[in-house]
């Protein structure tokens, strides 16, 4: 079958009308997102869509392409993506996709290139890890595969209140009692209360994210039916905790949230992610994905998430092709050492 494959030849209302169709899409595929993020780190941004004869997008993504040029290499990323499934449940994209995919970047315009799927390692994804392996790529064992709980949606309020842990609940129902109100907002404005929060809870755990402005600039960006929820959780008219989620395909997700000590105090976070889970259910959301859990190294964090009575799911992991075994092992080494300078990946 021959493929119709469209290289930075589309505009932003075209990607968005596209993109809205899959189940997979999310803020990481966004246009604005994936320019800010571009602009920040100094990289190049690529855009591709593949039509199959029909004139039907089958898969696309963004593509942010950095240039190590000591070593002479183009290292392209695509960041939960590429898109592949559609909301209708279908997926026309195949092992012939995602080599078209490939070879469009591959030796033309990188010498390394990483895909890393927003699709979860479960029997019904297992044909997205044997497509992209079948088109050229393997698996990155370097690239540690995203961990999450995800919530069930699609229920009523009385439902997804009872699926919550009893000391969930217990807490919640207290922060409530306490005053503890929850409000949403869609502007940029809430990103500074947020920032403060969030700067010192990093502090804190001795941690490094991506910084608040990030998102602060992705919002003033996106056009209205893709923007972040905040939700913003008050104390006696004083914000107190800050909850940043997005609502884009079939899910709900957690992308920044913190306290202030007050908020610590009353437990205003238990508040503030109730709001976003009901939020993220109006909208016709299948699931909530609570942003990740590390039982091991944050516990604390993680025992919370999982108090919302979501299932533990990994993903499928990150996924490399190199124009040569020579540059793959020159890669492999490079990045190695960066890791170990920078004590962070090439890409977040």
């Amino acid at each position: 079958m021959s493929y119709n494959v469209l290289i930075d030849k589309i505009e932003q209302a075209e990607w968005q009308e596209y993109a809205g169709g899959f189940a997979d899409y999310s803020i990481y595929q966004t246009w604005p997102y994936q320019q800010v993020r571009a602009d920040v780190e100094g990289q190049e941004l690529s855009r591709i869509v593949v039509k199959d004869k029909s004139d039907e997008v089958v898969a696309m993504s963004h593509v942010r392409i950095k240039h190590f040029k000591p070593l002479g290499l183009r290292v392209g990323y695509m960041q939960w993506g590429p898109l592949m499934l559609k909301k209708d449940g279908t997926c026309g994209c195949s092992a012939e996709v995602l080599r078209v995919l490939r070879e469009a970047y591959l030796g033309n315009r990188v010498n390394v290139l990483r895909v890393v799927p927003n699709a979860a390692q479960n029997s019904e994804n297992e044909r997205f890890v044997t497509m992209l392996r079948e088109s050229g790529f393997h698996r990155k064992s370097s690239v540690s595969p995203y961990h999450t709980m995800v919530l069930r949606l699609g229920r009523s309020q009385d439902e997804l209140r009872k699926g919550l842990h009893q000391s969930w609940r217990r807490i919640l129902r207290k922060a409530e009692a306490a005053g503890v109100e929850a409000r949403e907002y869609t502007d940029d404005a809430q990103f500074q209360t947020l920032e403060g929060f969030y700067v010192d809870l990093l502090r804190r755990k001795g941690i490094q994210g991506v910084h608040p402005q990030v998102f602060a600039r992705t919002q003033r960006a996106l056009p209205e039916s893709e923007r972040m929820s905040l939700v913003v959780a008050c104390l006696d008219g004083e914000p107190v905790s800050v909850h940043v989620s997005t609502n884009l395909g079939d899910s709900g997700i957690l992308l920044l949230t913190a306290s202030s000590e007050k908020g610590y105090e009353c437990s205003a976070s238990y508040v503030a992610w109730w709001k976003a889970v009901l939020i993220s259910n109006s909208r016709g959301m299948k699931k909530y994905d609570v942003g990740g859990v590390d039982f091991e190294h944050d516990p604390g964090i993680s025992r919370f998430k999982a108090g919302m009575g979501g299932e533990e799911c990994s993903y499928i992991g990150g996924f490399e092709a190199c124009t040569s075994a020579a540059v793959e092992s020159t890669w492999v080494m490079s990045e190695k050492a960066y890791r170990m300078l920078k004590r962070r990946s090439c890409f977040l």
